[in-house]
């Protein structure tokens, strides 16, 4: 039953209540400065250059196959649109600073989408667009609905819409290209912006963080700073529970919803989803030996059973997806294919329990917030 807790997930909570609360040691204003500066070298920036090399690299394909039209080319398309989206899931947790800037987020990556507000915009651009006319200014105008990869993924995935791509002759034909180049052009630059704005320059985001003090315009206390990361580490598993995963499975069966799951036309909905629970297990444990939630934790705070607690539950939570086998549309669609994903249900949402109950007040930062308000 969905209501029932597995006998990991049930665990998980055993665990978390048996770990005893001990008075965490006085964390200095040095120590959250220096874990700010390990997630932001570590894990923030390699993954904002990523996505902007990814973008640009589809950017690239998208003209080579528009000007080619041979299924290979949109073959070639796809692939370089699967690696691009891969390289925005694995950054995706990360909400604030320059990817709020300009409506950024949702432009990218306009989902939720309860509305069809994505199929509803394209169809209209599709009808009514010239192809002259539809440049990567023009898209960046138009709504947000039509910018980013839900809208592309329609494009390439769509048997009708995709079949304009290798067709010159095909009503349309001209229009649709026209779209896949402005859409993927106005991603690369959306990343390419992003990353410089957390990067470059003087008044680079990255350093705005680093100057965190009482004259500060936004964060007075580095401690600040680290509530904001701690909200990205949250939103990584919150999203998948929450969202990707309870909107296609339902209540049940009956209830499912397969085509509610985010990337359900390329078949990467579990794929996404591994991507977002890898992100967040890197987050928590750093990378390259630097400071990390983990160690913060763990030596900081003194808190070694729980920060092994939350290591555990990481795996077992990435270890769950990573064993479901097929697609998530055709995995609610029956009692055995769903245990898997019930299962991995109810073990995001105890390692989101975990972080909000006991890692929060561990960091020394609040919980009474809703990173995924308004989406």
């Amino acid at each position: 039953m969905r209501g029932s807790l597995s006998v990991a997930a049930r665990i998980l909570v055993v665990l978390a209540l048996a770990v005893a609360a001990l008075p965490a040691l006085a964390a200095t204003e040095d120590d959250y400065r220096a874990l700010n500066r390990s997630i932001v070298a570590g894990h923030v920036l390699p993954r904002l250059a990523a996505f902007a090399r990814a973008t640009a690299a589809l950017r690239g394909t998208a003209d080579l196959a528009c000007a080619a039209r041979a299924p290979a080319d949109v073959t070639a398309l796809r692939q370089a649109f699967v690696l691009a989206m891969d390289a925005w899931e694995a950054i995706q947790h990360v909400r604030f600073g320059p990817v709020e800037f300009f409506s950024r987020r949702s432009r990218i990556f306009f989902w939720p989408d309860p509305r069809n507000s994505v199929g509803r915009q394209l169809g209209a651009l599709l009808e009514n667009g010239s192809p002259q006319a539809i440049t990567e200014q023009s898209i960046a105008r138009e709504s947000v609905a039509v910018q980013g990869f839900p809208a592309l993924e329609r494009l390439l995935y769509d048997e009708g819409l995709a079949a304009r791509l290798t067709a010159r002759t095909a009503a349309g034909a001209d229009t649709a290209c026209a779209v896949v180049r402005a859409i993927a052009a106005n991603l690369a630059t959306m990343a390419r912006d992003i990353d410089a704005a957390w990067s470059q320059g003087d008044d680079a985001y990255a350093r705005y963080l680093d100057q965190a003090g009482p004259e500060h315009v936004r964060f007075h206390h580095h401690r600040e700073v680290t509530l904001e990361l701690f909200k990205s580490l949250h939103t990584a598993v919150e999203f998948v529970a929450d969202h990707k995963l309870v909107r296609p499975l339902g209540a049940s069966i009956q209830a499912a919803r397969p085509r509610l799951a985010e990337a359900w036309r390329s078949g990467r909905s579990l794929a996404n989803i591994r991507t977002n629970l890898a992100a967040a297990q890197a987050l928590y444990v750093g990378t390259g030996g630097g400071a990390s939630v983990s160690s913060f934790v763990r030596e900081i705070a003194g808190e070694r059973e729980l920060d092994e607690l939350l290591t555990r539950a990481f795996a077992q939570t990435l270890a769950t997806v990573e064993g479901i086998p097929g697609s998530l549309g055709a995995g609610v669609a029956s009692a055995a294919s769903r245990r898997p994903l019930d299962k991995l249900l109810r073990e995001t949402r105890a390692l989101k329990a975990l972080l909000a109950q006991r890692l929060a007040p561990v960091l020394g930062v609040p919980v009474g917030f809703n990173a995924l308000d308004g989406d």
